[in-house]
């Protein structure tokens, strides 16, 4: 008789074929036409390389799988996904389990997907729903759309300690290694955001980072500015410069965040909406200074 219990181990790189077959099947799943699968996600081995990926196996395949990384207080769950054939069996919680069982003492948090399901995991493993996190994506912007930018936008470089700190200071946790992968691996432009000649934020702009139904938009984040008073203007000065280096753009904007009106009324349209989630109900960030990477890392 098959053994069909459930084992929850440690990933490897040898698992990251099955990842991928897994996240596919659960982004496609309503898709009629779905989009070709690529090869491997560059997030999966930067997560095995600074975080750590779980597996739950049924009689030796991988079924499902989650990610998380620990930066500074924060532990992050990047990813739980589920094969399809195996979801609303309990694999799920068990997952989560494994992912956050040693960051007890961390700020845990994730974004979670709309499917229902989801939310009630995350829900009824202690994490309040804080904020809508909009997926937005726009194509061809016109210059004519915006007003003149208020704000300068000039170029950063990825070893300066000063944007490390802009960074661990707005999105409230260190990791340098993921400013590198961003630039490193998808292509990513630093960049300070200026008033005059003081420094007001700064953003990465991925050229390269796109996804299996937009491969070559640039996808901007993450961004943060240092008041809410800039945010709205710094917006629409990255989204002017990314657009005119890609025929796409994409961002993910919380729902406090002041870019988000500005962004919806010169073209951009919401493709998704997710869920900001977090234990407790102390935000170590200011959604309305700060948006996220997307993808697998926030």
């Amino acid at each position: 008789m098959a053994d069909n219990s459930v084992v929850i181990r440690r990933g490897h790189y040898s698992d990251l074929s099955s990842v991928m077959e897994i996240w596919y099947a659960n982004e496609t799943a309503d898709d009629p036409q779905p989009h070709a699968r690529s090869a491997l996600l560059p997030e999966y081995p930067h997560l095995l390389d600074t975080g750590e990926l779980w597996i739950a196996e049924v009689a030796g395949v991988a079924v499902g799988f989650a990610g998380v990384i620990k930066r500074g207080n924060t532990a992050f769950l990047t990813d739980l996904f589920v094969d399809p054939q195996h979801q609303s069996s309990g694999l799920g919680m068990q997952l989560l389990h494994a992912a956050f069982e040693q960051y007890t003492e961390e700020i845990r948090f994730t974004v979670s997907s709309s499917d229902p399901r989801a939310l009630a995991l995350y829900i009824r493993a202690g994490m309040q729903p804080c904020w809508p996190n909009f997926l937005l994506r726009a194509h061809n912007l016109r210059a004519a759309a915006f007003d003149k930018p208020s704000l300068v936008i000039t170029a950063a470089t990825v070893d300066d300690p000063e944007l490390w700190a802009w960074d661990a200071m707005i999105s409230g946790r260190e990791r340098q290694q993921d400013l590198a992968f961003w630039v490193e691996r998808e292509g990513g432009e630093p960049l300070w955001i200026m008033h005059g000649a003081e420094r007001v934020g700064y953003a990465i702009v991925r050229l390269r980072g796109g996804t299996i139904w937009q491969p070559h938009a640039a996808r901007i984040g993450p961004m943060g500015v240092r008041s809410p008073r800039y945010a709205a203007a710094a917006c629409a000065a990255v989204v002017q410069w990314a657009a005119e280096r890609a025929k796409s753009t994409s961002i993910d904007l919380l729902g406090p965040h002041p870019g988000l009106a500005v962004l919806l009324e010169v073209g951009f349209r919401i493709t998704y909406v997710e869920t900001f989630m977090l234990v407790g109900d102390q935000p170590f960030f200011d959604p309305s200074c700060y948006n996220g990477s997307g993808g697998a890392l926030f």
